[in-house]
């Protein structure tokens, strides 16, 4: 069914106008989806979904201020409103501030903590603000707080820090192996698709472990106070060069 943009303005009974608007808008038909959407906010003008989905609309139509309005609004319903947060930290980063993009997403995150496409947006984020790491990823250096283990647990090289010992580094990498198996059966169940990452934040220490192959994970431990987004993109860096270790040692 198409609407024109000057239909009639009452919406469909209920709050079946929020299907209508989405499938208008999906179809381009933005200026039928305003209209129709708008018409429910007359009827229901504390429904946060309707704002978020107007924020959609005025986004699609190049009219920012008219989205961001949309989805302050959404917000002021509803402070849980993962669309409106996507949609405010969208117009945040394209504007470039990534702090205020960082902010709603993380916000988002808490509100929907199983949304892996939040999560996605928060990591690229955060990987954006991180400040250029220079100078090489040095697996081979116990002390450089980088271990790379496999499936059973067992360090194949690195450590996890100056002040650890070989048979510290050992018992790490047996533990985070079970880190890791209750990561992947967690998100099996939940159907998320592959695990990403995990980072676990301590009173010392900020450590992250990232899927390098089937059978072997990266684990990387930074001080408490470095921002998150950096440990990210340093396990990435890292990533890389476990990947380029693993295939010369096979």
């Amino acid at each position: 069914m198409t609407l024109p943009a000057s239909s009639s303005p009452t919406p469909p009974r209920g709050h079946a106008f929020l299907e209508l608007g989405e499938r208008l808008r999906r179809r381009g038909q933005l200026d039928a989806a305003a209209t129709v959407t708008a018409a429910g906010l007359a009827h229901y003008p504390d429904l946060g979904p309707a704002h978020d989905l107007l924020g959609r609309i005025r986004a699609d139509q190049h009219d920012d201020a008219a989205a961001a309005a949309a989805w302050a609004v959404a917000l002021e319903c509803d402070q849980g409103n993962v669309g409106a947060r996507k949609g405010l930290a969208f117009l945040a980063f394209r504007g470039g501030d990534l702090a205020a993009a960082e902010r709603h997403l993380e916000a988002a995150v808490l509100a929907a903590p199983h949304d892996p496409e939040v999560s996605s947006a928060l990591d690229r984020v955060r990987a954006a603000t991180a400040p250029p790491i220079a100078g090489p990823v040095l697996l081979d250096d116990p002390a450089g707080g980088i271990m790379l283990f496999d499936r059973e647990g067992m360090r194949l090289i690195g450590g996890v820090g100056p002040d650890a010992s070989d048979e510290m580094a050992d018992a790490v990498a047996a533990e985070c192996a079970a880190v890791v198996r209750e990561s992947v059966r967690a998100t099996r169940l939940l159907h998320l698709g592959p695990w990403r990452q995990v980072i676990v934040e301590g009173p010392d220490s900020r450590s992250a472990l990232f899927p390098v192959a089937d059978d072997a994970t990266l684990l990387l431990v930074r001080g408490a106070s470095t921002p998150v987004g950096r440990v990210v993109a340093a396990g990435h860096r890292a990533t890389v060069a476990a990947r380029a270790w693993l295939e010369r040692m096979t």
